[in-house]
């Protein structure tokens, strides 16, 4: 059972000082909650219903040693929906310095300013994040970025269009010039008409580093599509040896109709390649979860079970699922569980060609045979690991959502945010280059820190430094706690596949909601900032007391104190400054980008007349003295 399995975290700890431990589902969380029938649907989603929890009081950090992390607002989104599950690679680290990017959109819906935010980071130590984007770097409205550095120095992003064959946005240099966009070839229907490919993931791969893979689905009905050889979303590899000029693509007859008959979910996928070695895994609930496993550079392909699903090819409403015999677990009213991934996950391939696999842990069930839908526990724990050389369902849990107050329970308020994932999730992993050190972030649920109506997620790392042999399971560190935002929503970890210099550059959203405005809860619009860490590898370890630096566009630029009164504001806004600043000005801009508003500051007040700003979210940004603040301001 699958239990037994859980249970080798214990045998795979590093650390001595033991300050938490795995806690599986309770009985009292052994309740469903509908899984959603279409992945996207314009900006709409099936709503999630919450489940029934407990709750906390606030529980105290231990501190063992502090780790300076340093933090930067890197950019801005108002779309915060960043993946429907598995985080995109969209941190890359090179000999050319590090590229972040992100879906991006400053407008409110349909967000028709939709693109890839991007910012860089130059290589050599002590190097900052530029300036805040408010462009995205295409000339169309995209999704669903990949971003990578090829070996003949440029750079590019691959991305979903609002039809046809993917968009490829690429420049001759990582860091500067000009964006070029172009819409790659796409699969034609039996009519001939071209198959809209959406929700891709890239990497770089190659003796030369030269080649671009990529895998996506086809549009499913729900979304606008068609079938394609019958699937509900058919998964299309494509591959470009030449840096992007040309693509060849294909189908898989291993993932077929007659083992995945539905299809392939949106973003429940992802690919990593080292040299010829090229890897994906796909992340499911009612099929295997897998992987594909090239060693050719993607000429030929191996299948890899890795968590091989108790009924094959499964029917939704089929009964198949009732049997308790072969379930991993039963629920509170006897229905039978199963195990299998959350559809949020990573693959890394290391230096020597391993294939590493990480994924949210998830329960399902399909217990009414009757009204079309299936089920999912979201309160299930675990981040789920899985390596090329242990063999089907044989992963091993090596972190999760902490017990923080030591009560043998995790104890919830009443709702949980919508994000469809496990309670542990949205891995993203990288390996330390020259090192056998991998190094996974993921968001976890915090049990002593919520709205008083849900428990935000907070960022952690967990590493292993023999190649995943073991793992510091039980310290793994939050990276996100600070005392100004403990109360922050820190969700779609991302870090480079390759790790430079020892020095790990995490990016994430951030929000002071738990959940989203375009998906599950659909939270009121609002700005959503994206924030670059960066820390050393090493200090990992000992990072339960951890101190920001906080920086803000080039260089080190000291804050400015300041505050909005009122906030909301409808007729007059004050700018009241905490110090005396020589020369302070305020400018406001929309979300654009655009000065709406400028003043210099006589003394510590300026007062602002806003009575003809359109209702919306605003950024004010407070300069003098070499110092420099940035906040929201709303207007009614």
């Amino acid at each position: 059972m699958r239990y037994a399995i859980l249970s080798l975290v214990a045998l795979m700890a590093t650390s001595l000082a033991v300050q938490a431990q795995f806690i599986p589902l309770s009985d009292a969380q052994k309740v469903s909650a509908p899984l959603p029938t279409v992945d996207m649907t314009g900006e709409e989603i099936i709503p999630y219903q919450p489940l029934t929890g407990q709750n906390v009081g606030d529980i105290d950090h231990l501190q063992l040693r502090e780790m300076v992390i340093q933090r930067q607002i890197i950019g801005l989104t108002q779309y915060d929906l960043q993946s429907n599950y598995a985080v995109d690679d969209r941190v890359y680290s090179s000999g050319n310095g590090i590229s972040a990017g992100w879906i991006q959109s400053l407008e409110t819906s349909p967000f028709s300013d939709r693109g890839t935010g991007y910012n860089y980071k130059a290589p050599g130590p002590d190097m900052d994040w530029g300036e805040i984007p408010y462009d995205r770097i295409e000339d169309v409205r995209i999704g669903w970025p990949s971003l990578g550095h090829l070996a003949n120095g440029s750079e590019f992003a691959l991305s979903h269009g609002s039809t046809g064959g993917l968009v490829f946005a690429t420049r001759d240099a990582v860091g500067s010039g000009v964006w070029t966009t172009n819409t790659l070839p796409a699969l034609p229907d039996e009519t001939g008409n071209d198959i809209w490919h959406l929700w891709p993931r890239a990497t770089v791969g190659g003796a030369d580093g030269n080649t671009i893979h990529a895998i996506c689905i086809t549009a499913p009905e729900g979304n606008g599509g068609v079938l394609y050889n019958g699937q509900d979303g058919a998964l299309i590899y494509m591959r470009s040896t030449d840096g992007g000029a040309n693509w060849d693509m294909q189908t898989f007859a291993e993932l077929d109709t007659s083992a995945f008959a539905g299809g392939f979910v949106a973003d429940s996928y992802a690919i990593h390649a080292e040299g010829e070695t090229v890897a994906f895994a796909v992340f499911n609930g009612f099929y295997d979860t897998f992987a594909m496993i090239s060693e050719d550079n993607g000429a030929t392909w191996s299948y890899e079970a890795i968590v091989d699903f108790p009924v094959d090819n499964y029917v939704l409403d089929s009964g198949a699922l009732l049997d308790t015999t072969i379930a991993d677990a039963v629920d509170a009213s006897g229905n039978a569980m199963f195990f299998n991934a959350d559809r949020a996950g990573d693959v890394l391939v290391d230096e020597a060609g391993g294939v590493h696999v990480f994924f949210g842990a998830m329960f399902y069930a399909d217990s009414d045979t009757t009204d079309g839908t299936s089920s999912y526990y979201p309160y299930t724990n675990g981040l789920e690991y899985w390596r090329n050389d242990m063999g089907p369902d044989t992963t091993v849990t090596i972190a999760y959502a902490y017990d923080i107050d030591g009560s043998g329970t995790l104890d919830f308020e009443d709702e949980i945010a919508g994000y469809f994932v496990g309670i542990s999730s949205q891995a993203s992993a990288g390996q330390v280059v020259e090192s056998n050190t991998i190094v996974v972030a993921y968001s976890a649920l915090m049990e002593n820190f919520s709205t008083g109506v849900q428990n935000y997620r907070h960022c952690y790392v967990v590493h292993s430094t023999d190649l995943g042999e073991t793992w510091n399971s039980e310290t793994a560190c939050d990276v996100t706690p600070d005392f100004d935002f403990d109360l922050i929503e820190a969700v779609y970890p991302c870090i480079p596949p390759r790790i430079s210099g020892g020095e790990l550059n995490l990016t994430y959203q951030r929000d002071f909601e738990p959940g989203l405005h375009v998906r599950g809860d659909e939270d009121p619009i609002d700005i959503n900032d994206i924030v670059g860490l960066s820390m050393m590898v090493e200090d990992l370890d000992d990072c339960a007391d951890v101190d920001f630096e906080d920086y803000v566009g080039i260089g080190e630029i000291a804050e400015v104190g300041f505050g909005l009164f009122p906030n909301p504001a409808d007729a007059v806004v004050e700018v009241v400054l905490d110090e005396l600043l020589i020369g302070a000005e305020v400018r406001i801009r929309d979300l654009g980008g655009r000065l709406v508003r400028f003043e210099r500051v006589q003394g510590r007040i300026a007062r602002m007349d806003v009575s003809n700003l359109t209702p919306g979210v605003y950024t004010v940004e407070v300069s003098g003295s070499g110092a420099r603040s940035i906040e929201r301001l709303s207007i009614r």
